[in-house]
C-alpha cells in the first residue's frame, strides 16, 4: 500500500512538472528605459511668468511583481536656456530634475502591444533662476499618466508616447509656493533583462 501511494505521488509529481514546463514563459521583469522628454510648464496664473518648455531625458528601471503590477522608479532632467517670460525684463532659465517612485498597472496585452497606466510620487529639484528665484528649490512631486510600449524582440521595445500629468510646488518670483500643473510627454527604448 505503503509503494502503491509512493509511486503515484512520484507520478503525479512528474506529470505536474512536465505541465509546468510546457507554460509559456514569463516575461522578463527588470526593464530599463530610457527616453526623451518634453515637458510643458504651467507655472501658477498668480505669477504671471507664462507657459514655457523644458526638453531633456528620462531614465526609468522598473521590476514586475505580478503579471498586472511593475514597480517603477522614474528620473527624468529636462531643461530651457534663457527665455524671456511673460513679464517685461524677467528671464527664465535652468533645470528641473525630478525623482518618481510608484506603481504601474499593465493592461492586458498581445505578444506585441503593452499598454500601461502608472501613478508616481516622489519630489523634484529647480534649479535657480527657473521660476525666477535667487535658490534652487526642492518640492514634492506626483505624477500620473499612461503610455504604450511595442516589443521589437524578445530584449527590446519601443514606446512611441507616454503622457503625464506632472505636479510640483515651487516658489515662483518669491510669491510663495505655487502648483505647477505641467503634461510631460516622453518617448523612447526599453531594455528587458
Amino acid at each position: 500500500m505503503k509503494l502503491k501511494t509512493l509511486v503515484g505521488s512520484l507520478v503525479l509529481l512528474l506529470s505536474c512538472q512536465s505541465v509546468r514546463a510546457q507554460e509559456p514563459k514569463e516575461p522578463k521583469s527588470l526593464d530599463l528605459y530610457l527616453g526623451y522628454s518634453f515637458t510643458g510648464v504651467i507655472p501658477s496664473s498668480r505669477s504671471g511668468l507664462g507657459l514655457f518648455p523644458l526638453q531633456g531625458g528620462d531614465v526609468s528601471v522598473s521590476y514586475k511583481i505580478s503579471p498586472w503590477i511593475t514597480g517603477v522608479a522614474d528620473f527624468g532632467l529636462s531643461g530651457t536656456k534663457a527665455r524671456n517670460s511673460n513679464i517685461v525684463g524677467i528671464q527664465i532659465h535652468g533645470t528641473e530634475t525630478t525623482y518618481l517612485f510608484g506603481p504601474r498597472l499593465t493592461l492586458p496585452r498581445s505578444k506585441r502591444f503593452t499598454p500601461f497606466a502608472e501613478a508616481l510620487f516622489g519630489f523634484a529639484r529647480a534649479s535657480r533662476g527657473l521660476y525666477d528665484t535667487n535658490r534652487s528649490q526642492i518640492s514634492w512631486a506626483w505624477a500620473a499618466g499612461s503610455g504604450l510600449e511595442v516589443r521589437l524582440n524578445g530584449n527590446f521595445s519601443l514606446r512611441p508616447i507616454q503622457i503625464d500629468y506632472l505636479q510640483t510646488h515651487f516658489t515662483e518670483m518669491g510669491n510663495g509656493p505655487q502648483f505647477q500643473n505641467d503634461v510631460r510627454a516622453t518617448t523612447g527604448f526599453v531594455l528587458h533583462f
